[in-house]
């Protein structure tokens, strides 16, 4: 008779697999009773603390010292960052008196200048079209 397929050997423990497979029951017993960081609760009712609501007057504070600028961030305003420097704040506030027209270049485009003309008929709805 022909054996085809032998029995798999059995591999050999070195010495001290006792020892070893003890050390590791331990330390996974260790693993196993930490604590996850998740409780749970028992259906209970947890009540939240809010967050303390700004007064009126700390609102108004807040308003007072930013203007909102384009995209509806805060800007400061130039009358509190450039109070110690009256030459800063007149060039500062001729900058922001300049207006700049413009207009998106085609559909989803970007933004590009237009001069008043180009403005007045796009808001009138008249197109340069030959």
């Amino acid at each position: 008779m022909i054996r085809i397929y032998e029995k798999a050997s059995k591999q050999k423990r070195k010495p001290g697999w006792q020892k070893s497979e003890v050390d590791y029951a331990a330390w996974l017993k260790g693993v196993q009773t930490m604590p996850s960081g998740i409780r749970k609760t028992n259906n209970t009712l947890v009540l939240v603390k809010k967050p303390r609501a700004p007064t009126p007057a700390e609102q108004e504070i807040k308003r007072a010292k930013y203007v909102v600028g384009t995209a509806g961030k805060p800007v400061p305003r130039p009358e509190i960052l450039y109070h110690d420097d009256p030459e800063m704040l007149a060039r500062e506030l001729a900058a922001r008196s300049r207006k700049f027209n413009v207009a998106p270049a085609y559909n989803k485009g970007g933004d590009q200048f237009v001069t008043e003309e180009e403005l007045i008929n796009q808001l009138t709805g008249n197109k340069r079209r030959p």
